[in-house]
């Protein structure tokens, strides 16, 4: 006749288990808070089109005679140009300022001349 022999598995405890889940959900909560960090910090693909982009507004200044200040909405990115008297007789202080939903992404001054439209950086 054969004879049944029982083995004891041995398994883990639903304690354990439930432990165990815990702590890798820990694990991977911090990881994604430093993951989302390092990718709010670093410098985004629309802050370096905004910059091109203000490189751009501030050449077509240099090509106007009259440079009034204005505010331009380009790809949902609103671009302010002012104007400001310069201490230096004949120049003009151009600010070129980006923002995104009131987030600020980047500007650029510089000195324009007032009388030809030609600027110096």
């Amino acid at each position: 006749m054969a004879k049944i022999t029982h083995k004891k598995i041995e398994s883990s405890t639903l304690i354990e288990v439930l432990i165990a889940m815990v702590v890798i959900m820990v694990v991977f909560s911090v990881a994604m808070g430093v993951f989302n960090n390092v990718l709010s910090s670093g410098i985004s693909l629309k802050k370096l089109q905004a910059q091109a982009q203000m490189e751009v507004l501030v050449k077509a200044s240099r090509e106007e005679v009259l440079i009034e200040s204005k505010t331009v909405n380009i790809d949902s990115v609103d671009y302010r140009l002012e104007t400001k008297p310069s201490e230096i007789r004949g120049m003009v202080l151009l600010e070129v300022s980006a923002s995104e939903r009131g987030t600020p992404l980047g500007n650029i001054k510089c000195l324009i001349r007032a009388n030809d439209g030609k600027a110096t950086d």
